[in-house]
Parts: C-alpha cells; structure tokens; sequence
C-alpha cells in the first residue's frame, strides 16, 4: 500500500529532529500506568464467565452482550476524553486531573463488580455487572487516554518513544502476573465459596489499582507544551474527529489493530473451556490452575522478551518488528490444536514461548507506532493532538473488541456448549472449542499482516517529518 505524505524540506539545512531528554525516573513513574492497561483488558473477562457463568448461571450470551456494551461505552467515550484532556488548560495540567479521577473510579467500581448476592435471577445480574462494568471503563478511559498522551510529550524521539513505551510493556506484562491467578485465588478453601472469594479478591484488587494509578497521576510533571501548541485555541470534537478519521495511515494502521484484537479477545475465554472440557475432564479447579500457570509463564516470557523488542525495532524499524509480532502470534495460534492434548497438560505451555513475544512486542510498538502518528497528523494538519490520535486508535480498536464479546459468546454457543450439562459436553463440542481457538486467531493476524505491507512511517521518514516540525515550530515563534 502505498500514502501520500507532505513534502519535507529535509535535508540540507534542516535542524536535527528533537532528542528526547527521557529520565530513567520518568520511565520507571510513567511505566506504573501500564498496570491498568492489562488489568482493564483481563480481568474483568477472566472473572465474567467463571463468576457469572458457572457460579450464577447467567447465560454466556447475556455476559457476552454486557461485556461487548461495556468495550463500546470505552471506545466511545476514548476520543471524548482525548479531546477534552488535549483542550484541557488547568492550573494542574491537562492530564492529571483526568488521571486522578480515573484511578479512583477504577478502582471502586471493580471492587463493587463482583458484591453481589446469589440467587437474584438473570435480569438483575445482567443490570449489575453491566452498570458497575460501565463505571469500571469509564474510569480506565479517564485514566489511560491522558496517561498515553502524556507518554507521548514524554518521549520525542522515533527510539525513545519505543523504551519508554518498552517500560510500560514491563509493568503490563508484570500485573499479567496477578490476573491470571484472580480467578484460582477466589476459589482458596480459605473462603466459604467462590462468589465470597470474588468480593475480597475484588475488593483487594480495587484499593491496589487505585493506589498504584495515583502514583503517576500525583509524581510525574506534565512537560510544559510547545508555544505552538499552548497557543492552540479549542477544537471542536466533531471537527477534531473529522480531520483525525481522514488520515488513511492511521486508519489501515487501526485496521491492523483492530483485526488482531477482535481475533484474540473472540477466543480468549475458550482457553478456560477447552483446559476444563478436554485437558482435565470436568475439573475447574485444574483446570483454573492451569490457566493461572499458562498466565504466569505467559507474562515471565514477555517480561524477558522485551529487551529483544527494543533491540529488534531499534535494528529493522517498528514496522518490520511489529510484522514478525504478528508472525509469531499466527504460528502460535496454530499450534495451540496440537499442543493442548489431555495426554501432556503442561505442553500446552510451550506455546507461550511464540505467543508471549509476539504479544509483548506487539504491545510496545503499537504505542510507539501511534506516537509516531500523532507527529505525522501534526505534518498534515498543523496541530497538536496526542490524546485524541491515541484516543481515535483506541477507539477503532475498541469497537472490534467489543464485538469480540458478542461473537465470544456466540461462538461457545455455535459449539453446542450447554453450562447444564456440565462434564458432559459432545465430542464435536469440544472439538468445535479448539478448532475455533486455533482458527480465528490465526486468521485475525495474518490480516494484519496483510493490512502492514507498506506502513509508511519508517525511521527515516518520521526523522524528516520531525525535522520539518522543529522547523514550522521556529518560524512560528519568530513571527
């Protein structure tokens, strides 16, 4: 594929682009945030099905369709807060307000998710989890979107951008620890039942997130903006919207994102299933320690991986990087049909030596990349939009992910899954679980594969693109 790009005044005379002055403080402060990221993206589906499902029989459908409303309500309401924080001018900034209330909201609705009582019928277990899982996204867009732009005026340049973004992929994969393991630890013995174990595991889990989202939000200074940018009168959003969807490169680059999120968020949950139906014959507390061991090798893996990540994209570019990603997600997506056999349980676990990288890699250049984007929208249009550019990506993303909610349930129902017959499942059902497992994944990526060819946005086209911004920016301040 190829982009029309604004011509640059590259090269002879032009200033070098900006070097970024990224502390190893900053870095370590900015990278607590990635924490949320993960937390938002799991847990709340490692607990739905096992809590609502199999604890209080809601029908998978029914959760399908509140996650999927809860994942659009994010998506929307992402590029409303990206605009609002990017015109945003406060005595504390234009992000940390934004960051102070997300953490607190976050926190307080995913402990209230999961105090409620048994019994109480379909209607109302659909109504609760959908109102306080609304309240949990609202306050992660809160958070996340201003955390991102903050991110990017952190981090100027084409390799900085990819180790602060690399921090931030640590933390992520290191709370990736914890949410494998939500669901084993609400079934402890210390606990009178597992719907009692969801309320403290949540409760705990709350306070924790909270805290930890306060520390960026309280610690980290806000870079003071370019005279450029502070002088940026506020931008209505649809307008804002309009000329941000007209970017054909950030438009097949969300496509690439989209594709791939949509394909694993689909099947994520059917790991459970599969683990509980054919590797253990009925067993959930196997079964569920089992996810929590792939989970802990999972996120060990990607946490080694991503000194490699930086290495690879600091070698062959962000572009090239990300498609070998992508490559590995797919292979790995193959082998999952061969590899989950009840004969070798922990066999399954070798396929986390492909997919952890992959993923690992795959979450720190997406970030980078989209920094990136904003410089390039900045070429095309002459103004600053951090939040809203992660924001609009975010939010293309997000609306394929929560159609991955609807198509997850339909899918468990496509197999002829029925919660009432419990170890009892057909054959075909089964096999049905792991080819779809294996099939749609692999799909997803290698469309994304395909969508990547021809990513314009190279080292040395967003070095001339940022050479041209030093300059813009310098006439503007002398006139």
């Amino acid at each position: 594929m190829s982009h029309a790009a604004p011509t640059s005044p590259a090269a002879e005379g032009a200033p070098p682009a900006p070097v970024s002055k990224l502390t190893v403080r900053d870095a370590l402060i900015f990278s607590t945030g990635g924490g949320l990221q993960q937390f938002a993206n799991t847990a709340p589906q490692y607990l739905a099905n096992p809590i609502f499902n199999l604890a209080l029989g809601l029908n998978p459908v029914f959760i399908g369709v509140v996650l999927a409303i809860a994942r659009l309500w994010d998506a929307l309401s992402d590029p409303f807060v990206g605009n609002w924080s990017d015109n945003a001018r406060t005595r504390w900034g234009r992000r940390r307000p934004f960051m102070v209330a997300g953490a607190i909201l976050t926190g307080a609705s995913f402990a209230a998710m999961w105090w409620l009582p048994r019994d109480a019928g379909q209607t109302f277990y659909f109504g609760y989890f959908l109102f306080t899982i609304l309240a949990f996204f609202t306050g992660t867009t809160l958070f996340s979107v201003p955390w991102n732009a903050l991110g990017i005026s952190l981090a100027s340049s084409y390799s900085e951008r990819t180790r602060l973004f690399a921090y931030a992929g640590f933390t992520h994969k290191l709370v990736g620890f914890g949410t494998g393991w939500l669901y084993p630890l609400c079934q402890l013995a210390v606990f009178q039942n597992v719907l009692t174990g969801a309320r403290i595991v949540g409760c705990v889990c709350g306070s924790i997130i909270t805290l930890v989202c306060l520390i960026p939000a309280l610690t980290l200074k806000e870079p003071p903006p370019a005279v450029r940018v502070a002088a940026q009168r506020p931008e209505p959003f649809l307008h804002a919207m309009k000329v941000v969807l007209s970017n054909r490169v950030l438009l097949v680059y969300s496509a690439a994102c989209l594709v791939t999120m949509t394909s694993l968020y689909t099947v994520s949950s059917l790991g459970l299933y599969i683990n509980i139906y054919h590797i253990f014959h009925g067993d959930k507390v196997a079964a569920a320690v089992m996810m929590g061991i792939w989970g802990t090798t999972f996120n060990l893996i990607a946490m080694l991986s991503i000194p490699g990540v930086m290495w690879l994209a600091n070698r062959i570019g962000k572009h090239r990087a990300i498609m070998v990603a992508l490559g590995l997600v797919c292979v790995s997506a193959f082998l999952k049909f061969f590899l989950y056999t009840p004969a070798m349980p922990y066999l399954q676990l070798a396929t986390a030596l492909l997919h952890a990288p992959g993923l690992a890699a795959y979450l720190v250049l997406v970030n980078s990349m989209t920094a990136d984007l904003v410089d390039y929208d900045e070429s095309l249009n002459g103004r600053r939009r951090e939040a809203l550019i992660a924001a609009a990506n975010g939010w293309i993303t997000k609306m394929g992910v929560s159609l991955s909610f609807i198509l997850a349930g339909l899918v468990l129902n496509l197999t002829g899954f029925d919660a009432a017959l419990g170890d009892s499942q057909p054959s075909g059902t089964v096999l049905g679980m792991r080819i779809l497992f294996c099939a749609i994944p692999a799909l997803g990526t290698g469309t994304a594969l395909l969508l990547l060819r021809g990513y314009p946005l190279t080292r040395e086209r967003v070095s001339e693109i940022q050479a041209t911004l030093v300059l813009r920016r310098a006439d503007s301040c002398s006139q």
